[in-house]
């Protein structure tokens, strides 16, 4: 099940209780999946292409800021705090664009094509809309750690499912999360998927969170700034997305975590931002609303994932919107 509820059977091992088990170690050989539960008690198979969005189900209407809030809210009791301590926002997600118009490919019918991967899903959602399909197609290839993995299997089971509400506007979502992937990983997995299909419309990286406690801030914002260099030469007109690394609060207790972070999002999204990307600030963050998060202080709880992948699909609705 998605880390809110417990971990669901994958590359971890139970441990001590039963029913949950933390994430194995990294990997690049990205094997395929087995099934996992959801919340709700449903069974998932996350091998490939196998893996897709639940069937049937009708597109996610966007996220007001009224539903935002409420989600907050709920988030805030579940966790012992106040509503009243989050800053929640009409504009869903804080989006940064910096510095002129939004960089962004040419209309695209590439459809992303996951092959066989940890999380390595083209999700797929038969009939989930009612609205008239989009002539044009775009692709997102959502790429990270453990963040994108339990966020693919939780829009698995939202409305909407792993084309995050928005398969009518033509966006077909391809994830690619390995749990415990470092950031050193990411060339290897883009030299992998760079070399049997097309390359994305929009690259959403979400990565690095992994790497904080390993590296002092000035050299691991250099390294994802050179290794985002190597990303823009290989995939030229692409829309590159920062996703912010969240805060963790099991970490807290380091520098690093606290205002070291906090700089090196800022750097490193102001740099994206710089070269004609995006940033997503994930401004509902607050590491002191426990029920933002699942209890192992990493991972998030079903509202926080919730959060998230609004947060995703805010950011995508605005490139669609700009390509209209």
């Amino acid at each position: 099940m998605v880390p809110g509820a417990g971990y669901g059977a994958g590359w971890g091992v139970p441990v001590g209780m039963p029913g949950f088990c933390f994430p194995g170690p990294a990997s690049v050989s990205w094997s395929p999946q087995v099934a996992c539960i959801l919340p709700g008690g449903h069974m998932v198979q996350t091998d490939g292409l196998g893996a897709v969005g639940s069937p049937g189900v009708a597109e996610r209407p966007g996220c007001s800021g009224a539903e935002r809030g409420s989600a907050l809210s709920a988030a805030a009791v579940a966790g012992g705090g106040t509503a009243g301590s989050l800053h929640s926002s009409s504009q869903m997600p804080e989006v940064a664009v910096r510095g002129g118009s939004v960089q962004a490919s040419d209309v695209s019918s590439v459809v992303g094509i996951a092959g066989q991967g940890v999380s390595g899903v083209s999700a797929g959602v038969p009939g989930a809309s009612s609205t008239a399909p989009s002539p044009c197609s775009y692709s997102l290839w959502i790429v990270g750690h453990s963040f994108v993995h339990w966020a693919s299997e939780r829009a698995g089971i939202r409305p909407g499912g792993r084309h995050l509400g928005l398969g009518h506007l033509g966006l077909r979502v391809s994830w690619w999360g390995q749990r415990g992937m470092r950031w050193s990983q990411l060339l290897l997995l883009l030299t992998d998927l760079r070399s049997r299909t097309s390359p994305p419309d929009i690259l959403l990286i979400h990565l690095g969170g992994n790497d904080v406690d390993a590296w002092t801030g000035k050299d691991l914002v250099n390294r994802i700034k050179d290794d985002l260099r190597v990303v823009g030469d290989w995939f030229p007109g692409v829309l590159l997305v920062w996703s912010d690394i969240v805060p963790r609060p099991r970490r807290l207790a380091s520098r690093r975590w606290t205002r070291g972070l906090a700089k090196l999002n800022r750097q490193v999204g102001k740099w994206v931002v710089g070269h004609g990307g995006w940033q997503i600030l994930h401004d509902w963050v607050d590491v002191t609303c426990l029920g933002l998060y699942h209890t192992d202080g990493v991972h998030l709880s079903d509202v926080g994932w919730d959060l998230l992948l609004d947060d995703f699909a805010s950011s995508c609705e605005k490139f669609l919107s700009a390509r209209e």
